[in-house]
């Protein structure tokens, strides 16, 4: 019985050491893709990506500026960017509906958005960006600007 036992344990060992060494072989892209499926979000697939995002503040006042691209096959209504302005402690300052400029997005058409906040927030530091439905749910997205090449919430 102790010799059943000792190859079980024996059979174990094994089995984590060869988990470990295809963690190690494996490149990271693929790791992040086995830990997204088993968190769970792994199901969702990106309907736009986001290509171009600048700012800039002139006089007093502070613009953003976006363009995204339907990467699905099929057309995106209504869609909606998200833009949550942030202070120095990364306390939620104010957040902003912004509709793109088209209503229907075909697939690989784009849309610009633009926002214009007249008067610079007291504290303002930074800002974060994200898609949604006007109905309401998120749209997953990936960012596609030259440097960023992985999903991102910026």
């Amino acid at each position: 019985m102790l010799t059943d036992i000792c190859r079980a344990l024996i059979l174990i060992a094994g089995f984590i050491a060869l988990s470990g060494v295809a963690l190690v072989i494996l490149p990271y892209s693929a790791i992040e893709k086995i830990a997204a499926r088993i968190e769970g979000r792994g199901g969702e697939q990106e309907k736009i990506a986001l290509l171009y995002l600048t700012d800039e503040f002139t006089g007093s006042a502070f613009r953003i500026r976006g363009v995204v691209r339907n990467i699905s096959a099929a057309p995106a209504e209504r869609i909606d960017a998200v833009v949550r302005l942030y202070d120095g402690k990364r306390s939620l300052l104010e957040t902003v509906i912004v509709r793109l400029d088209k209503d229907i997005l075909a697939p690989d058409d784009f849309a610009r958005l633009e926002l214009t906040v007249p008067e610079h927030t007291e504290g303002f530091a930074g800002y974060a960006v994200e898609f949604k439905l006007r109905e309401g749910g998120v749209i997953p997205y990936i960012d596609m600007r030259p440097q960023f090449s992985q999903n991102s919430n910026p």
